[in-house]
């Protein structure tokens, strides 16, 4: 079946244009005026709306477990809360456990999104072991079309450091064949520094000493080393403050280096963090100080960031709980995925059309080339698939809500006027009207193997 979404504000690759968007058989025919190839189309009335990309969210935890504890959102939760927020395409992760080939850990995290997922989806891998059969089997992955890896110059206890030694290895084996290095960045040396000159951290307002800016800032300044050595593309994922963000610009001259950050960092600040229930609010990196949200976000009014992400990490009311007496008892992370949608649009508040066309760059276009999916995702083009986001600006506001599985709500009091009227993944309707449409049997696809 043909479907025409008409007369709305289309908007790809940062431009916007009145007009059409035709879908046939789950790819997009044509764009613009449309109206003489409609014959038999079912037709979506979009005028006064605003027609996307689907969005792509690149950094989300979903249905595994993080140190002793289990995420609160599954792959079904997960996607069908981003996708109730205009989200088609989410990139999780797969971290190699100690004992684990890492095809096992493959095997292991896909078997629970597959037939689960309402969203299209990818994976970002995170080797831990690098004997010689561990790089044949990363080498056969990345041959295979798997192409984003994350790494991490931290949580040495965890098994998941890595050195600037071994990132520059990593990058000189693995950029031959196109791969993407995803960085946690905050240098190992200096938390083990900053933590020796602090007392035992009690208290969540405790987490910022334990985990300065300096960290990140020093992270960043040798990763761009090795970049600039290796000419490996790195993105730096979750920036925190504005000095990292600012390093990075600096270094773009001489390296390839891109980078992230999310709506927590943006929008809230560290005095979240002395509430009676500031636990609920503990991430890593830490929520900073008022001062440099103020400055992180005109660095991202100026373009500082090639893409949003919610970096959701939703755990339970009861394990966030654990932190209440001793923060050292709380699993790390914050839920974002129906959030981030909503936010960035209101990093241009009272400029509608400019947000509009920021989404569509930053959670469209930019995270499709990082992935290498640009094309079949990312924009409205003929031949690319039909992953639609229709929005409307509404006359009242609602709350924000920024997960569906029972996790602390991380931005209450916050609202917004921006809607989902349509959504469409590879031409099937999941959204109709603001109301759930998809069937209950979710259609989502692994995009490494389909």
């Amino acid at each position: 079946m043909k479907t025409l979404v008409r007369n709305g504000t289309v908007y790809s690759r940062g431009q916007a244009a009145s007009g059409d968007v035709l879908i046939e058989d789950g790819v997009i025919v044509a764009i613009g005026d449309c109206h003489g190839l409609t014959g038999g189309a079912r037709v979506i009335e979009a005028a006064g709306c605003h027609v996307l990309p689907g969005l792509i969210d690149l950094h989300v935890h979903i249905d595994d477990t993080i140190g002793r504890f289990r995420l609160a959102d599954t792959w079904e939760s997960g996607s069908r809360a981003a996708a109730a927020a205009g989200i088609t395409t989410l990139g999780g992760f797969i971290t190699q456990r100690p004992e684990e080939k890492l095809t096992a850990a493959v095997e292991r995290a896909a078997g629970r999104a597959a037939g689960y997922s309402f969203c299209d989806y990818l994976w970002h891998l995170t080797p831990t072991r690098f004997a010689v059969d561990d790089w044949a089997d990363i080498l056969r992955l990345q041959e295979s079309g798997w192409r984003t890896f994350k790494f991490y110059t931290t949580y040495c206890e965890s098994g998941l450091f890595s050195s600037y030694n071994r990132l520059t290895e990593i990058a000189e084996r693995l950029t031959p064949g196109g791969a993407r290095l995803l960085v946690h960045a905050e240098d190992e040396g200096v938390l083990t520094l900053a933590q020796a000159r602090s007392p035992m951290p009690v208290r969540a307002s405790d987490h910022g000493r334990q985990r300065p800016p300096e960290a990140e800032l020093r992270a960043v300044e040798r990763v761009a080393e090795v970049a600039a050595k290796t000419g490996a593309w790195f993105h730096i994922v979750h920036v925190s403050t504005p000095e990292a963000a600012e390093a990075i610009g600096r270094a773009r001259g001489r390296a390839l280096l891109t980078c992230e950050t999310a709506p927590h960092y943006l929008f809230l600040d560290d005095t979240w963090l002395q509430r009676e229930d500031g636990h609920r609010w503990l991430c890593t990196p830490p929520l900073r100080d008022a001062a440099r949200v103020r400055r992180l976000r005109e660095t991202a009014g100026g373009g500082a960031f090639d893409t949003y992400a919610s970096d959701h990490c939703a755990f339970s009311i009861e394990d966030k709980d654990r932190g209440r007496e001793d923060m050292l008892s709380a699993p790390m992370g914050l839920a974002g995925i129906g959030a981030l949608p909503k936010l960035i649009f209101a990093l241009e508040k009272g400029r509608p059309e400019r947000a509009f066309a920021e989404m569509s760059l930053r959670l469209a276009e930019n995270p499709a080339r990082l992935a290498g999916i640009e094309g079949r995702k990312g924009a409205l083009a003929p031949g690319l698939d039909a992953d639609l986001a229709v929005f409307e600006i509404a006359d009242e506001e609602e709350p924000i809500v920024s997960a569906s599985a029972g996790s602390p709500e991380t931005y209450p009091g916050f609202s917004s006027r921006l809607r989902l009227r349509h959504l469409f993944l590879r031409g099937r309707q999941l959204i109709t009207d603001g109301v759930w449409s998809g069937a209950e049997a979710a259609a989502g696809r692994c995009l490494w193997t389909n």
